[in-house]
């Protein structure tokens, strides 16, 4: 395991150093901090590796905490605070009424949630190149392969990742969660090797780190413009509801094959998924 070379003591060392020391003294956490994440996965994304977190997601669904609960309890969803209320304070709240006094809502940029589930996940993804996964709703499954590849492409020398879903629209979505979990790091770990992102060529996103020469791509479904690459890894999101995902797949397998990566996650849908999902599309 990663042993940790930011330490909280360090920290509260740094705000008592003159300006320059700080700054001279933050350059050299960064990098040594940048190193251990290019090093270990999970030591980026998992917080309690760490003094602060590296590692954050958007949500737009509303989040609450419990303003009567301690900070280590789970956050609530916004329909379950009246349940919440009456089975752990014991306080009818009637419907219509102000829950505002009991709840504190949580920003939309939130801490990544390192779940137990997603470590074998991760483990199989950097262990296997071929990869899927059938997927169920509020799983994080989404943003986790996108955190896989974003780690992938802003800790790493010249890789080239291609993420795909069923239009442009969507794809960019996937795109801008590659930038926002970049964005989200802490400013001195950013810096040591910037990203910028554009809408692209096919207005699908694209993400670049210059000093690194690694970038993100976005494709929308369809298999003609993947054929002129040989990138490092491809992500297919909701893989069983894109109709051009197997042709996308065989238009790539070359690149696998000569070792890249392919990941595609769904949920349930009859068809080609299912059937690679199933290891049946011989049969």
């Amino acid at each position: 395991m990663v042993e940790p070379y930011l330490t909280q003591e360090m920290l509260d060392r740094l705000v008592r150093l003159p300006k320059l020391q700080r700054k001279i003294a933050m350059a050299k956490i960064a990098e040594e901090e940048w190193n251990r994440c290019a090093e270990d996965i999970t030591y980026w994304l998992d917080a309690k590796r760490h003094p602060i977190p590296y590692v954050y997601t958007k949500d737009p669904k509303a989040m609450h905490r419990c303003n009567l609960c301690p900070e280590s309890a789970d956050v609530l969803n916004f329909d379950k605070r009246q349940i919440h209320m009456l089975s752990t304070h014991k306080i009818q709240v009637n419907v219509g009424e102000d829950l505002k006094q009991y709840f504190t809502e949580l920003d939309t940029i939130r801490k990544f949630p390192m779940m137990d589930y997603m470590i074998p996940i991760i483990d199989m993804w950097q262990r296997e190149k071929l990869m899927v996964v059938e997927k169920s709703r509020d799983m994080m499954a989404t943003w986790l392969i996108v955190t896989l590849y974003t780690w992938d492409t802003i800790f790493h020398k010249g890789r080239q990742n291609i993420m795909q879903s069923e239009n442009a629209t969507k794809t960019r979505d996937l795109v801008d969660r590659a930038y926002i979990l970049y964005a989200n790091q802490p400013e001195w770990l950013k810096r040591v090797h910037p990203a910028t992102i554009a809408e692209g060529g096919n207005r699908a996103g694209i993400l670049k780190v210059p000093t690194l020469q690694s970038e993100i791509i976005g494709f929308p479904a369809g298999a003609d413009k993947i054929r002129q690459y040989h990138p490092s890894g491809v992500f297919s999101d909701e893989a069983a509801f894109n109709p051009n995902a197997s042709e996308s797949f065989a238009a790539i397998k070359p690149a696998i094959s000569g070792g890249g990566r392919y990941t595609a996650i769904s949920s349930a849908n009859p068809g080609w998924f299912q059937r690679i999902c199933r290891d049946t599309l011989e049969q």
